[in-house]
């Protein structure tokens, strides 16, 4: 029987309309191909933030890799262009219009400059591309939450609450002392207001001393701490922010513990302070360094690692920053099945979602009107007798000063 024209003509767009529902489709301006789907990543790879920038982005791209090897997501491989922006907030500006129109990305992660955060604030605001992981958070990328925006990495928030609240309990302190340690930048200036709050609820004070990100000589701001006498410090900044303010401080023959930002639990600064300065060393962190503990997560994450001779590297807390920044957004781009864009992406995530990191951290549970990433933290510090991490306590302990 010979079926009309019509008929037939329906029929074979019925059959093209399911086979293209059954393969992956392509949108190109979205940088979604067949075979692979595009995501950027900016970050300081040779700039004066770069030694635990490219640590992260190696995290990142590791995780990826391993994720490429077990069949990609959905039938895709993930390709991550990484981009070098030298702790540049200018540089920040021409890499985000290639990640737009240039060389199309799905989405990226990274911006670990937060005066290039903030310079880029409005036109992410206003774009179409959304930024899932940054490294580095800020106010004007955060508050109010945009569907474009969600940090990845530990809150400074987060990081001031649990250092302050571990340290007033701890000392058994009714009026506490404190310095903030920071370089000269947005951040810097955040994280100092994040503990100053954290400080007067506990009926202290709080003094800010700042330097430059590329200091060699510290020397005026350590004597400046020694005269305010405070009970503890805080410190944000690069790896020589907390090397020379501890060293100094140890130099003059002072004990004052002090906790640092997350981004400077590395093993490289443990061994440039050594055990004199490094005894009064911790971090306040929401993900746990590779090799720390014995989480499904930290497993995997130190089994890939050695796989890619990476043993000495895993123990930095960027690797695993960026590691868990490849878990997020490997999860958001797996809830999409085959059908991948950008505004999909976009509207997937409007309404919240939840980060199975395996233990690496604490689960990460985004709302609509939340963005802020990991929230609960702990300390860490380095044993030098036994050369390895020292947690102290677990996530669950700290949840109480989170608030």
């Amino acid at each position: 029987m010979k079926l009309p024209f019509t008929i037939k003509t329906a029929l074979v767009a019925v059959a093209g309309v399911l086979a293209l529902s059954a393969t992956a489709q392509e949108s190109p301006n979205d940088g979604v191909y067949k075979d692979r789907i595009d995501w950027g990543m900016l970050m300081d790879m040779s700039g004066p933030a770069s030694e635990a920038q490219s640590t992260y982005v190696k995290g990142f791209q590791d995780f990826m890799r391993m994720t490429n090897e077990a069949g990609g997501v959905n039938g895709r491989k993930i390709n991550v262009l990484a981009e070098d922006n030298r702790f540049s907030a200018a540089t920040d500006k021409i890499v985000y219009e290639k990640f737009v129109a240039q060389t199309p990305v799905l989405g990226f992660s990274g911006m670990g400059s937060s005066g290039g955060q903030t310079a880029l604030a409005p036109t992410i605001r206003a774009g179409k591309v959304p930024v899932l992981g940054t490294y580095t958070p800020t106010k004007a990328l955060l508050e109010p939450a945009s569907p474009l925006t969600y940090h990845g990495m530990c809150s400074y928030k987060a990081m001031a609450q649990s250092g302050v609240g571990y340290f007033v309990d701890t000392l058994k302190l009714k009026a506490p002392k404190v310095v903030t340690v920071a370089i000269e930048s947005a951040g810097g200036k955040e994280f100092h207001d994040y503990v100053a709050e954290s400080v007067a609820k506990a009926g202290g004070t709080t003094t800010a001393v700042t330097m430059k990100i590329n200091a060699v000589d510290v020397t005026p701001q350590v004597l400046e701490i020694m005269n305010l006498k405070p009970d503890f410090i805080t410190i944000y900044g690069v790896n020589n922010t907390a090397i020379l303010t501890m060293k100094g401080l140890a130099q003059y023959g002072m004990k004052i513990p002090g906790f640092a930002i997350t981004y400077l639990a590395q093993p490289q600064i443990y061994a440039a302070m050594g055990p004199q300065a490094g005894a009064n060393f911790y971090v306040s962190t929401c993900v746990s360094p590779g090799g720390s503990d014995n989480t499904p997560g930290n497993r995997e994450l130190t089994a890939y690692a050695e796989k890619m001779g990476r043993g000495a590297l895993k123990e930095d807390i960027n690797y695993a920053a960026g590691w868990i920044t490849g878990q997020l957004v490997l999860s958001r781009i797996a809830a999409l099945g085959k059908d991948v864009t950008r505004a999909r992406l976009v509207e997937s995530m409007a309404n919240g979602f939840t980060v199975d990191t395996k233990g690496l951290t604490a689960p990460i549970v985004y709302t609509k009107d939340d963005h802020g990433g990991p929230k609960v933290h702990k300390l860490i510090s380095f044993d030098y007798a036994t050369g390895k991490v020292k947690h102290h306590g677990e996530f669950r302990d700290y949840e109480k000063y989170v608030k």
